[in-house]
């Protein structure tokens, strides 16, 4: 037979042994019960055949059919009984190869015509079933006469080798071993001994979809053997009849995306110059242009980013992936431009979608939307990043691996614990339905989270014993963990910047020297003014007004906290509202002479940081503010009040000893006990 160019090669028929069993119902039903059964069970069988017989899932094993067929309507007739006894019978009738061979070639009035005008017995059954039933047949006489026929070829084909081949795994299989009979079949002509006529699928092994199931299993579990073996088996077989080996430059994209998700860039730059030659060879300007997408994604050495050129072949996606780019603050890149960017990358989307005529995306559609929750995160606007965040979480599936809605729910849990909920924020994370399906590159993303929030709440504590003997050797080994983040410490590693250029400050301030962080304090002050990163502005500004009043500058620097107070006032960053109060309640008691008025009106704000503090469980900074009430309580000559203070302050203190000689906390480690049983459970898929 001649095939077209680009045609599919010709499919390999294989006889497994479910099919003898399906091959057994049918000729149990057609020709040794025909007309003896009731409608209602052949469409019992039928709508289970229509399954079985167009493959579109696994294979039932033989005790499965025989408890689908014990489960059959009018079990009381007769007719059925003895149809199901002579089914369960047939692992033991076929014993020898003359049994099975008489049983083969017995089922050809099945699918063959009887004369020119009269038809075979599948399609008088099923149209009997049409025209005189209310019942529909819900499965072409046509499929199951196809299917008796290709079995009948396949097993005319086979040697006597073979035929007892055959045998052996049939009787194994319905024995209960599931893997009988199912491996692969070798294509070789000098060996090959199962043959006694050879077709043109004989001749050359042929890519199916199994090897690409092993390849996605092998990538998702992070097996890192059968993963590539298999993408590499892959491109090595044939897909069409004139394209041979025209996809290894798939195969190799595909292990550089596995090299770069895993964060392992040395190996997938490696891979990229290799993959850019093949495509290049080939002529494949598609895969040429993810892969220099791709090169454009791997860190540079000066931390830079490179942006892409909108190109015909570019995908939007990579256009949205510039956004993450200007997002890092190493860019110093407004982040306007970064909204310029998602305009592109949608416009440019909805002209790939219109120009190659191809259904959208919802993966690719949420993506877009997963992204602007993340620029206006950063900008400072959190209702509208909730609003992004809902339509990804309403619009995508629970349960799969879909990274838009995997890092909505990180960055949902993360705002949620920076603002003190940190019982709710894990509660989000350790839901079956957060980490069921996830990849394990995902799961090291979301074990990463539930991590830094135990280490935040810890750190908030004071717990620096329990973080250093349970937290810190639990490590997850993908994280980008900088002890800065959390304690003052002096380590090596280095902030973002802004960040870092904080956190010199808040060092220096709490050695008492802030006076010598001017600099630094303007200079962040400055880009995260110009970066549009408000949220880091507004901190920088309640720094220096602290800085301020070293300087005695205590009008100006309230006006400067009063200037930014209704945008701390909701509450989207409640430990900066607390700063903010403190700091402002400082500046009312530095401003004030001595006059009680302007004492008093310090006292909201003291008390607003206060139950800030309590909440976000922030117990060292509780005891300063609530120090810094008792004085002003005494010099108003509120001594019932000054006294409740006080009781306050000594329950503070006895929590920060507690909490510093704690060495071990049972909620963090049964949370993590189960983030551990998920990675196994996930692994051993």
């Amino acid at each position: 037979m001649d095939y077209k160019p680009g045609s599919p090669p010709p499919r390999h028929n294989v006889l497994r042994p479910h099919h003898v069993d399906l091959f057994a119902m049918i000729l149990l039903a057609f020709k040794e019960f025909h007309g003896k059964l009731p409608q209602q069970f052949l469409l019992h069988i039928y709508r289970f055949l229509i399954v079985e017989v167009s493959e579109a899932v696994q294979p039932a094993t033989h005790q499965q059919i025989v408890d689908f067929l014990k489960g059959a309507p009018l079990m009381n007739n007769l007719n059925i009984q003895n149809y199901i006894l002579a089914f369960e019978s047939a692992p033991k009738q076929l014993i020898n190869v003359a049994q099975l061979t008489s049983f083969f070639h017995s089922a050809t009035p099945l699918y063959t015509d009887k004369s020119g005008d009269e038809p075979s017995i599948l399609v008088t059954s099923c149209s009997y079933m049409r025209h005189q039933a209310l019942i529909p047949c819900p499965v072409s006489p046509i499929t199951v006469r196809l299917f008796c026929r290709r079995c009948h070829t396949g097993f005319s084909r086979l040697s006597f080798y073979g035929v007892m081949e055959l045998l052996k795994d049939y009787q194994s299989w319905c024995a209960g071993d599931a893997k009988a009979g199912y491996g692969p079949v070798e294509k070789d002509l000098l060996t090959g001994d199962i043959w006694l006529f050879t077709t043109m699928s004989d001749y050359g092994s042929t890519a199916h979809p199994q090897a690409f199931e092993a390849w996605e299993k092998g990538r998702d579990t992070g097996d890192d053997v059968i993963g590539p073996e298999t993408c590499g088996d892959i491109s090595s077989k044939c897909f069409t009849q004139t394209t041979i080996r025209s996809i290894r430059q798939n195969a190799l994209l595909n292990l550089i995306r596995m090299h770069y998700v895993r964060k392992e860039y040395g190996a997938a730059s490696k891979l990229l110059q290799e993959t850019i030659a093949v495509a290049r060879t080939c002529g494949d300007r598609v895969t040429l242009q993810h892969c220099i997408s791709m090169l454009h994604r791997l860190p540079t050495p000066t931390g830079v980013p490179v942006l892409n050129e909108i190109q015909p072949d570019l995908h939007p996606l990579e256009v949205l992936y510039d956004v993450a780019k200007l997002l890092q603050p190493r860019s110093g890149q407004p982040l306007t431009l970064a909204f310029e960017k998602v305009a592109q990358a949608t416009g440019l989307y909805n002209s790939w979608v219109d120009l190659r005529k191809i259904s959208p995306h919802d993966r690719e559609r949420l993506g877009l939307h997963a992204m602007q929750a993340v620029l206006w995160s950063t900008l400072g606007c959190h209702r509208l990043a909730k609003v992004e965040e809902s339509i990804v979480q309403v619009f995508s599936r629970w349960g799969d691996d879909d990274p838009n809605r995997l890092n909505s729910l990180l960055n949902q849990a993360h705002r949620m614990a920076r603002n003190g909920l940190y019982q709710d924020a894990l509660t989000l994370l350790v839901q079956p339905r957060t980490w069921r399906g996830l990849s394990l590159d995902l799961y090291q993303e979301w074990a990463n989270m539930i991590w830094h929030i135990l280490a935040l709440r810890v750190s908030r504590r004071g717990q620096r014993r329990l973080f250093h003997d349970f937290l810190l050797p639990r490590q997850p080994s993908s994280s980008t963990f900088a002890s800065k983040e959390y304690f003052f410490d002096d380590c090596t590693s280095s902030l973002p910047p802004m960040s870092d250029e904080l956190h010199q400050v808040m060092s220096a301030r709490r050695r008492g020297q802030a006076v010598t962080a001017i600099q630094p304090l303007l200079q962040s002050l400055w880009n995260s003014e110009f970066q549009g990163r408000f949220p880091l502005y507004r901190l920088g500004v309640i720094l220096l007004a602290d800085v301020g009043l070293e300087f005695g500058m205590s009008k100006h620097c309230q006006s400067l906290i009063e200037g930014i107070l209704p945008q701390l006032l909701p509450g989207h960053e409640i430990e900066h509202r607390a700063l903010a109060c403190y700091t402002l309640g400082r500046c009312i008691i530095a401003s004030s002479d001595t006059e009680l008025a302007e004492l008093r009106s310090a006292l909201p704000h003291l008390l607003m940081a206060e139950d800030d503090y309590v909440h976000l469980e922030m117990f060292e900074a509780v005891s300063d503010v609530q120090w810094l009430l008792m004085v002003v309580y005494h010099n108003l000559g509120m001594t019932t009040e000054g006294a409740a203070v006080y009781e306050r302050y000594n329950c503070t203190t006895a929590k920060i000893k507690m909490y510093e000689e704690s060495p071990m906390d049972e909620e963090a480690e049964s949370v993590w006990t189960l983030v551990t049983d998920v990675g196994a459970l996930l692994a051993g898929r």
